[in-house]
Parts: C-alpha cells; structure tokens; sequence
C-alpha cells in the first residue's frame, strides 16, 4: 500500500465518542488490524471461574435480588478489600454492588456533588467522570500533570485548585489513561488536604492488582481520617478479565454509601444474579491466573514502550494499569488526524489524546492488551512508516 502523507496539524476541540466509534468501525474494515484502543482485556476469564459460575446457577433459586446486592458476594467483596486493600468493612451496611465500575463510578458522583459543586480530577483522566459530573450539573475542575514525571498528581496544584464550591476529589490509581500510581507519601498530603477542607475522596481502584517495578498501590482509606471520607470503587473487569459480565462495587461507611444504595433502587435496583454469581466465583478463586496475566502485561508494556523509544515518541512510565500515554507534539499533527494516518497506513488502532480533552490534543493512548507477537508486529508496521517518512 502507498503511504497516505502525514497530515498538517488541525485545531482540534477534543474527540467525541460517535468520532471514537467511527474511528474503531473504520479498524474492523482492515482484516489485519491490530487494536491498541479500548482498555478490554483480551484475556479470557478464567477457566475455573466459568466452572464455579456454572455450579452456583445450577443450585441458585430465583429469588428477589437486594439492590446492595447478594449477602455471599458483598462478604466475598469485604475480604477482598480487607486482603488486597487493608480496608475492613461491614459487607451487610459498607457494601453495595453495581453493574460494572461504570455505574459505580456514576452513583460515586451522583452521591457527593449536586448542582454547582464542584469536583477535582488531576489530568488526563478516565473520560466518565466528565459525563457523571454533567449529569450531576456539578463542575469538573482538571489539575495539570506532566509526562515528563509520569503524570504524577501533585498534592499542591490539586490544593491550589479548591474553592469554597468544591466538594471532592477524584484519585484514580493507577490511572487511565496515563498509568500513573499515586505514591503512598502523595495519598497522604491528599488525606490531610481532605480533611482540611473537608472533601470527599473518590478512589478509583479499578487497576490495583496491576502496578509494576517497585512502585506500591494504597487505598486511601486505610490512612488515618480517611475512612469516614472515602468510597472506593473497584469490579473484576479487569483483575478477572470479565469486562463483559458487568459488576463492581463500591465501599466505604455505612453514611456515605446509603444514599448510594437509595440511587441504585430508583435507577435500576439489584445487579443481575448472574453476573453476580460470576463475580462471587472469581473472587473465590485463588490468584494463580491474574498472576500470570500481570506477568504477561509486563513483557506486553516492555514492547511497546521499546516501540516508542526507536521512533522517538516520549511518554510517561506507566506505573500501573494497561495504558501508555505517549506525547506526539513533535509530529505537528492533531490526535485524531495522527490515529487515522497511523490507521490508514499501518492498520493499527490508537485512541487520540484529544478524547480526553483538547489539552491532550499532542497526545495519544495505547493498551498493551494484545498478545506479544501481535504488539511486536503493530510496532514494527508503525516504525516501518516512521521511517519511511523520515520521521525517526
């Protein structure tokens, strides 16, 4: 194929999703395309988890389900978040199960902030909150990060930025997009900041069975004066790769998710039982194959990031999650107008950095969610045009 010319840089106010959408249909219509975009694991569920799964619907009795969800499954939660988390709660009044980390991420907004209130989130960011915070009327305040210190959160800059309106604050660890791993010494400066202005704390812990080299995930509800300002949120998406079974859950005291378990009812009530079942399986099976999934994730991030290196595209260590945030200032070309060239030409999908904001519009999301030849071979095709184009 003749190599599509790079295209100029366009201003660009961010990407919308129907953009995102058309840009993944357009990927489908390449039968060797390789998709480095949507954060779905490529994994599959565990084997013992689909046994256990089937054995607990065999025996199950359909019965009304409580909107906080099934007592096995919230005490199957409560050890979890007391193993992997240091947290204790109570799982008959400091539990509550949602369908999926997005309607927990939703409820968790909706619960803390009404009209006018406002919420911080350093950035870039997981695009959801933006679209719950709207829905609540609520203002989304973005604080800074950089990439040449891996997209740290600044205690100070998210400091600076609260005002008599704000009501909380949003520390996802590790962070999507970025990979970014909240430092424990940086948990606590942002638990001494929350009490002093007496916010909530929003901790997205979605990717807190994946954090790499020496770096250490904490929940921050396990510092002192955290508890009674946390709710945590968490699912088995992602450490079970069971995106598609739909069921998270969020934790915090009895006060804080209440009114949580009062908006549940109104919106939708209890979770399926099914996809509850299939959760209290994975949380009942030992770790051996997240294990071996983080392990293949690490050789999987070592890839692409050598990838990046040979074609002198810089971004920020991932520290955690599934995600490298890479900076394509050079290039003199939007994020969008970036993907689909690299598309085009190299048949390969990456999210533009503009999705997260038109601030990010010199930036793009790659997942290392593929297999390792797969990876290798997305990476040499976009060398190959690097190359050709004189561009490394």
């Amino acid at each position: 194929m003749m190599n599509k010319a790079a295209p100029k840089k366009q201003a660009e106010k961010g990407v919308n999703t129907s953009q995102i959408y058309a840009l993944m249909k357009k990927a489908k219509s390449y039968e060797n395309h390789i998709a480095l975009g949507r954060g779905d694991p490529d994994f599959d569920t565990p084997e013992p988890v689909l046994t256990r799964t089937e054995e607990l619907l065999s025996r199950s009795k359909p019965a009304s389900i409580p909107v906080e969800g099934i007592p096995e499954l919230r005490k199957a939660i409560a050890e979890r978040v007391e193993r992997m988390n240091g947290i204790k709660v109570d799982p008959d009044t400091e539990v509550i199960v949602t369908n999926g980390g997005q309607e927990a991420l939703f409820l968790m907004v909706q619960s803390v902030i009404e009209k006018d209130d406002e919420i911080i989130l350093p950035e870039p960011n997981y695009n959801t909150y933006k679209d719950a915070i709207n829905f609540a009327g609520g203002i989304r305040v973005g604080v800074p990060t950089k990439r040449e210190e891996s997209f740290r959160a600044d205690p100070r800059l998210v400091e600076e930025a609260v005002t008599s309106r704000t009501r909380a604050i949003v520390l996802a660890s590790p962070n999507n997009p970025s990979g970014a791993v909240i430092s424990p010494k940086d948990h606590r400066a942002f638990v001494a900041m929350a009490e002093r202005h007496n916010l909530k704390i929003l901790s997205d812990e979605i990717y807190d069975f994946f954090v790499y080299d020496d770096f250490e995930h904490l929940s921050p509800a396990t510092l002192p004066g955290a508890r009674k300002r946390t709710i945590t949120l968490n699912a088995v998406s992602k450490m079970y790769a069971m995106t598609g079974w739909r069921t998270g859950w969020l934790v915090g005291e009895a006060a804080l998710i209440e009114p949580i378990k009062r908006l549940k009812a109104t919106i939708n009530g209890g979770t399926s039982l099914i996809s509850q079942l299939g959760a209290l399986s994975a949380l009942q099976t030992d770790d051996s194959v997240p294990l071996e999934m983080k392990k293949a994730l690490v050789r999987r991030r070592a890839i692409v990031m050598q990838g990046l290196d040979r074609i002198n595209i810089p971004y920020g260590i991932p520290q955690g999650g599934q995600f490298i945030f890479a900076d394509i200032s050079r290039l003199k070309m939007g994020s969008l107008a970036f993907c689909e060239w690299i598309l085009e030409n190299c048949q390969v999908l990456l999210y533009p950095g503009a999705t997260y904001g038109a601030d990010f519009d010199d930036s793009l999301r790659i997942t290392f969610l593929q297999n390792e030849s797969k990876l290798e071979d997305a990476m040499n095709r976009i060398e190959g045009l690097f190359k050709k184009e004189g561009l490394c």
